[in-house]
């Protein structure tokens, strides 16, 4: 009988336990397509969202890369918020929600146990100060483009068009920048036309740019006398790739008024070539 009570007393405790400890109800959201949607004003929608960041009432539960399926262990209704997460300077170890693009917010009513298919379209915040778009798609024309070779450079840039030569090999439209070194033109630098007027103290200063490249350049901002070197970019391995590039540093450290940007590659392989296409400048 005293055997039968601790039984009895052993499978109630397990009951409770098991109740208490138990996951909870959840549901599941897996995104579809990533996207990112702008207007004329700001350029191309090419985009290296990595990650999505998300929120349930306000409170984070996790970052997820793209293509995962993500848990939301609630039901009833809730606010949903996902962020757009990045590589910051294309370093894996700094992922963390791009500053400029706006949320995806969403008010729903979930049901435990049900997962949703959904594709993702962000947008960049109304306050973003475009400073700087160039596209290369200018070049040719009265439009022109708002790049120059620097001083310190002993190799002129190219502008590759797909309209003279089918087979150039540029990101998206007609035309991208190409840089090639060799033993008699080892130095590649270049820097915007244009000074823009970049905040400092820490605010938020990104640089975007597609790029495809065999050694490692460098870029950052340039005030009209000096450079002042942020960040260097890595081989893409054969790939036109994304990067989101934090220039907040550079804009501060530069004591001008106005800054731009610059780029510098020195020959390191045998035969280096580098594109470069949609570069933007973006602040609040």
């Amino acid at each position: 009988m005293r055997l039968l009570k601790y039984f009895l007393l052993l499978i109630l405790f397990y009951g409770c336990t098991k109740d208490k400890y138990k996951a909870p109800d959840a549901f599941f959201v897996k995104p579809q397509t990533i996207a990112v949607a702008t207007t004329t004003l700001q350029g191309s929608t090419s985009h290296n969202i990595t990650d999505i960041w998300y929120y349930i009432n306000g409170q984070f539960k996790g970052a997820y890369p793209v293509g995962n399926i993500m848990p939301f262990p609630v039901s009833g209704n809730n606010t949903l918020s996902f962020f757009a997460g990045i590589k910051n300077n294309g370093i894996s170890a700094t992922r963390q929600p791009y500053e400029f693009y706006q949320p995806i917010i969403i008010d729903t009513t979930v049901e435990a146990g049900v997962t949703v298919n959904r594709n993702f379209t962000f947008k960049y915040k109304d306050a973003c100060v475009f400073h700087w778009i160039e596209s290369f798609e200018g070049y040719g024309t009265t439009t022109g483009i708002t790049i120059q070779n620097s001083i310190n450079t002993d190799t002129t840039y190219q502008i590759l068009n797909k309209a003279s030569n089918p087979t150039a090999d540029v990101f998206e439209g007609a035309k991208c920048l190409y840089i090639a070194l060799d033993n008699d033109h080892q130095i590649g630098q270049y820097q915007s036309t244009a000074l823009f007027t970049l905040p400092k103290g820490g605010a938020p200063v990104y640089l975007e740019m597609n790029y495809k490249c065999n050694q490692p350049f460098d870029v950052g901002v340039y005030n009209g006398s000096s450079f002042t070197y942020v960040s260097s970019v890595n081989s893409s391995d054969g790939e036109w790739k994304k990067i989101y590039i934090q220039l907040s540093a550079g804009a501060t450290i530069n004591l001008a008024a106005t800054a731009g940007w610059f780029m510098k590659a020195v020959k390191q392989t045998d035969t280096p070539q580098i594109y470069i296409d949609n570069i933007k400048i973006i602040s609040y």
